[in-house]
């Protein structure tokens, strides 16, 4: 029977070492969040609930089509895209708490595709404290276009642009005189000072004004206003497509027979369905080409996208969507491997001058607007 073993000293020192190094490994591989080094995680917070969810539903259907597509063929960088996307029903409180608890969450790299002025409003405070970025709202506010705002990253054209181009149609069409219904919020007052600002030197005269509240279809007391009290030539809109729609038939019903002009952020898609298709009179401004025309490569690389998920409803919402997530993964491919916050940031600005076959942005460290490109409907 052989002798037993003794450890000397330095065995026992060796391994106790080895033990060590092994917990050690053991703790820190508990320690990492599950998959960081296979996904870019991406936070979002938008409206899935509530009576503006179709555009949060519908910019989101174009984000995960896209999305989707580059997952299956490999992600970017062997890494796939990951979305953490919560319903703040479109009220700034709730998305506040989302935007919370999405940047307490290390491995959430960046915020993207929030829904809304008031609600990415929210989001705002937290970028600099948290080192992190902010890109492709489905909002045209003015506060998102402010250079010393380094962390926001805009795609759409702002509503400053969509406003002259609306007061460029409004002129053309005669208008003289016109009225502005504001949803009651941040969102109402961006548009508001906007169409103030178009409206200069261009003869047209901003007559009165008045409000709603955010998710509302309770519009009696503004019809009073803009229609039985002080009449004009046009009513200029700024609330989502429920209240807009709400507003225009009762105003017919009045016998108002003016124009309406509304900002895209309205929804051009379920403002048609809320009207029955009757668009007469309805002037929409959009930031995107046309979602059916696939004349485009752009616009033919949606519908492709939009097809493989099985969803045949091509609409603008969901074709801005669907090119705010294009121009997404175009950054991360310039992201390098070991990416963080700051890296996602540097990347997006290294995308340059980008032109996706018909629609075109532009990224610098000077200048985070992305579009400019306004069409009238």
């Amino acid at each position: 029977m052989p002798d037993a073993f003794v450890p000397s000293r330095r065995h026992l020192v060796g391994l106790l070492t080895l033990l060590g190094v092994g917990f050690l490994r053991a703790r820190a591989v508990a320690a990492t969040p599950p998959g960081p080094e296979n996904e870019w995680r991406i936070g979002s917070s938008a409206a899935l609930t509530g009576p503006a969810a179709q555009l949060g539903l519908r910019y989101h259907a174009g984000i995960r089509a896209q999305l989707a597509l580059v997952n299956q063929q490999g992600g970017i960088q062997g890494r796939k895209v990951v979305l953490d996307l919560r319903d703040d029903g479109y009220e700034p409180e709730r998305a506040e708490v989302n935007t919370r608890q999405l940047v307490e969450d290390e491995r959430v790299l960046l915020l993207f595709g929030y829904v809304g002025t008031p609600t990415s409003r929210a989001a705002l405070p937290y970028l600099k404290r948290h080192g992190i970025s902010f890109m492709g709202a489905y909002t045209g506010a003015g506060m998102l276009y402010e250079p010393s705002l380094g962390r926001i990253f805009s795609i759409r054209a702002s509503y400053l642009d969509e406003s002259l181009a609306l007061a460029d149609a409004m002129k053309r069409d005669g208008v003289k005189r016109f009225n502005v219904l504001l949803q009651a919020d941040l969102f109402g007052r961006a548009g508001l000072e906007a169409m103030r600002d178009a409206a200069q030197g261009r003869q047209l005269t901003l007559q009165a004004s008045a409000t709603v509240r955010r998710n509302s279809t309770d519009v009696g007391e503004a019809l009073d206003a803009l229609i039985t009290r002080a009449p004009a030539d046009a009513i200029f809109m700024i609330s989502t497509y429920e209240t807009c729609a709400a507003f225009i038939r009762q105003a017919r019903k009045r016998g108002y027979t003016g124009r309406f002009y509304l900002l895209s952020f309205a929804g051009l898609e379920p403002l048609q369905q809320a009207l029955q298709g009757d668009m007469r009179q309805v002037r929409i401004a959009q930031v995107v080409p046309d979602p059916r025309d696939p004349i485009l490569p752009v616009t033919a690389a949606y519908q492709k996208a939009m097809l493989a998920q099985g969803d045949r409803q091509f609409d603008s919402i969901s074709f801005e969507g669907y090119i705010a997530a294009r121009v997404l993964c175009e950054g991360l491919l310039r992201a390098q491997r070991s990416h963080g916050r700051d890296g996602v940031q540097q990347a997006l600005e290294r995308v340059g001058e980008l032109d996706l076959g018909g629609f075109r942005v532009r990224y610098n460290e000077n200048s985070h607007r992305g579009s400019s490109l306004v069409l009238i409907r």
